[in-house]
């Protein structure tokens, strides 16, 4: 039996597997050692959950792939796929003409919010952060999941003695929140812990930075995008163009960050003009929690300054780093 993970091959040694649920197991147990997850597998070609891998003998099989995530890919995954449904809900909300929803639309909401309550919980525990601890304009994250669970609570009181006339009040703002709450975890240091233990393989790292070379001057059409959303008062479009520059920065900081341990590679040797790729991601990064800052003290003018000025320049002369650390990789 071939062992693949990702579809790449691995040379695992078996000692007492019999069943293919065995060797999985003892991969499982490896892969969690690695602060990896994984995900399913598949087994010559059908793809199985953990719970469903059958108990077939490995001499039956051919191929067995199993499919693997790290915990900062999940967690970024998870946060980006929680972000895009508090849009949906705030699209939602804002478009109704009479407030009024029927009981289909209200039990839909309630599903939403457990599944955003269960996303907290999930990402909050793999990034090690405790919401009460984790302040958010005037208040903790744990307020502002408090009052999702107000709601829902409301909500189902609502249902269960609506009339026909009845109507409930969903405030778009708590969604709206929650969604700046979610980004704010993506740069804060526990993700960046996170990203540092979860290594890829060298050639991915490679492509990766050859992916975030090509698409940098994307990223400062983007940049200006918000800056001039923010000064123009179209808040919500630069709110959408700041988050595309967030979800790149995440991929930009999680390749860096891999890069010195697996090239044995210091970044404080990329310099440019005096300055090291070292000091340019940790003023970075100084930037983006600076950015998370504003947005929490709904400051958009300074917003607007931060990312025209500061960030900007910081990202004008990346290509040049980025050029250099392939150079010096692949020599």
């Amino acid at each position: 039996m071939e062992v693949r993970i990702n579809n790449y091959p691995v040379e695992i040694l078996l000692e007492n597997e019999k069943t293919v649920r065995d060797v999985i197991n003892s991969l499982a147990e490896w892969i969690n050692q690695k602060n990896l997850i994984l995900a399913g597998v598949e087994i010559d070609g059908k793809e199985y959950s953990l719970e469903d891998a059958p108990l077939t003998d490995i001499e039956e099989i051919k191929v067995l792939n199993c499919l693997v995530q790290s915990r900062a890919d999940v967690v970024y995954d998870t946060v980006n796929e929680a972000i895009v449904y508090c849009d949906r809900v705030v699209d939602f909300l804002s478009n109704l003409e009479d407030n009024a929803m029927d009981d289909d639309e209200l039990e839909d909401i309630v599903s939403g919010i457990e599944w955003l309550q269960e996303v907290f919980e999930s990402v909050s525990h793999l990034l090690k952060m405790d919401p009460a601890e984790i302040k958010f304009r005037d208040k903790n994250v744990a307020q502002y999941l408090k009052k999702l669970d107000e709601l829902k609570h409301r909500i189902l009181t609502f249902l269960s003695e609506m009339e026909d006339t009845g109507e409930i009040d969903i405030e778009e703002d708590l969604f709206t929140d929650l969604k700046e709450i979610l980004a704010m975890f993506l740069v804060s240091e526990e993700m960046k812990r996170l990203v540092i233990e979860s290594i890829d393989s060298p050639d991915v790292l490679i492509n990766s930075l050859k992916e975030i070379l090509k698409n940098l001057p994307e990223q400062k059409n983007i940049l200006e995008k918000a800056a001039v959303s923010y000064q123009t008062g179209h808040d919500n479009q630069g709110m959408e163009e700041l988050f595309r520059f967030i979800d790149f920065m995440f991929f930009y900081t999680r390749t860096c960050y891999q890069v010195a341990p697996v090239f044995d590679i210091n970044l404080a040797d990329i310099i440019i003009d005096g300055i090291s790729l070292e000091e340019k991601n940790r003023d970075l990064q100084t930037m983006l929690n600076e950015t998370m800052d504003i947005i929490e003290s709904n400051d958009m003018i300074s917003l607007a300054d931060i990312l025209e000025y500061e960030i900007m320049e910081l990202v004008g002369n990346l290509d040049e780093y980025i050029e250099q650390l392939l150079n010096k990789i692949t020599g």
